[in-house]
């Protein structure tokens, strides 16, 4: 273990997320220093202290980092130029200030998988207005390319007529995938190069919502799909040489190719059962590989 005894660590994002990291940390004798626009946050009430403030504000974010060893977040829209700045000044910040703000990008990430040979299905980055310029690629998924999140941002377009109510925001049209099933995979990766992965789940999708509903542990996949899925994930931490937790949304397609969908650098929904159903959860993950501590055992109990 590299980390001492009472490191401050702070937390931007109080939620769920954040509660569930608080809660792994108890045996190891580390404070946790909270960040939230919420002053009602799941967070307030277990954290050593708790910042009433906006984690997309770049002074709060400076004066609440400089006080902390360690940053990390649970929700991937925070102000990342303060992360840099934080960073320059010897602030530990993980996932890195420069991973997230790749991650933040829907488009910048589809640039990143072609650049790197990640399979992901075909895309078009489009600017504002620019839907109907594009009907011939229909029909497509429209996302966001930033401020997007569970289940926000993201539309079907099929027939042509569809194009009346495409976002007006620079967004990536990703062709439509012949789907047979959605996976996640959960890769953790500390500063030392050290790599592990959660075994492949599969998600079921409220159809309305577009949040995940059912979760499957593992995933009912043939050793193939299992192994790439496992493969991709792993060389996407690597090739981001991020420091912290990666989930990896994956397409399995009728034809048994696996498609990466996006990615979330920090804690999951898709991890969730982790907690009682692994070994290591995948918040305790997070925190050993933030702190320097070598990753844990991933197996399904």
């Amino acid at each position: 273990m590299s980390y001492k005894p009472k490191t401050k660590l702070g937390i931007l994002g109080g939620g769920q997320l954040g509660r569930m990291l608080i809660q792994e940390t108890i045996s190891l004798d580390i404070d946790v220093h909270i960040l939230d626009p919420d002053e009602n946050a799941p967070c307030k009430d277990i954290s050593h202290s708790f910042t009433h403030g906006s984690f997309k504000d770049y002074e709060t974010v400076l004066a609440f980092g400089r006080n902390m060893d360690v940053v990390t977040i649970e929700i991937e829209h925070v102000n990342v130029e303060a992360l840099e700045k934080l960073e320059k000044e010897g602030v530990k910040v993980y996932p890195q200030p420069n991973v997230i703000k790749l991650i933040q990008d829907k488009g910048a990430q589809k640039e990143f998988y072609s650049e790197h040979g990640i399979p992901t299905s075909e895309y078009r980055l489009i600017g504002e207005n620019e839907a109907q310029n594009h009907t011939d690629f229909f029909p497509v998924f429209q996302k966001m390319r930033k401020g997007g999140y569970d289940g926000k941002g993201v539309q079907s377009l099929k027939p042509v007529e569809d194009v009346s109510k495409a976002f007006t925001e620079p967004s990536v049209l990703e062709k439509a995938v012949d789907l047979d099933k959605e996976l996640s995979v959960i890769v953790a990766r500390n500063a030392a190069g050290e790599t592990k992965t959660f075994p492949t789940v599969e998600l079921e999708f409220n159809p309305i919502a577009n949040l995940v509903e059912f979760l499957f542990s593992p995933a009912n996949v043939s050793d193939e799909v299992e192994k790439t899925s496992q493969e991709i994930a792993t060389m996407i931490a690597e090739k981001l040489e991020i420091v912290g937790l990666l989930a990896v949304e994956l397409f399995l397609d009728k034809e048994g190719n696996v498609l990466v969908n996006e990615i979330a650098p920090r804690p999951h929904n898709s991890g969730h059962q982790s907690i009682e159903g692994n070994y290591t959860s995948q918040f305790m993950q997070h925190i050993r590989a933030i702190l320097g501590i070598s990753l844990g055992n991933t197996e399904i109990m």
